[in-house]
């Protein structure tokens, strides 16, 4: 896992993500490794297969940093086991910011559920005149 450009993460987003790129300060790929066995997907080491981009920090008034996990997808077809929770703990490390909030579509395959799994942390839903989606909130701190 590592940083990408914007132009590599908009490439791959407009073709995997169901709304496309966004704008983003942090771009982060994840990548195949080696083969190991028959049994596996057969793609080539080095193959990009999920893409994360996030915000850049904002200043709460509390004092606190918070970014926003603007996208979140893995190569069409494939499903990268444990791949959300490799780039959000791959972030935190990079960026450290105080707490992260992210927006689901209650319409979309898990409505969400998967950032409750990850220790995110449900604030309502959210409606506005073209959509309604779900906000979560991950903090470092215990509550």
């Amino acid at each position: 896992m590592c940083r990408i450009t914007k132009p590599v993460a908009a490439q791959f987003l407009d073709v995997h993500h169901r709304y496309g790129n966004a704008s983003c300060r942090y771009c982060y790929g994840m990548f195949t490794l080696r083969r190991t066995g028959a049994g596996e997907a057969g793609l080539e080491p080095g193959t990009l297969v999920a893409v994360s981009q996030f915000s850049s920090a904002r200043r709460m008034r509390d004092g606190s940093r918070s970014c926003e996990w603007v996208r979140y997808a893995s190569l069409s077809g494939y499903r990268v086991q444990g791949g959300m929770g490799k780039m959000l703990d791959f972030f935190i490390g990079d960026v450290h910011p105080d707490d992260i909030m992210t927006y689901a579509d209650p319409g979309s395959s898990d409505g969400g559920e998967v950032y409750k799994k990850l220790g995110f942390k449900s604030e309502g839903m959210v409606s506005k005149p073209d959509f309604v989606c779900e906000k979560f909130r991950f903090s470092k701190q215990k509550e």
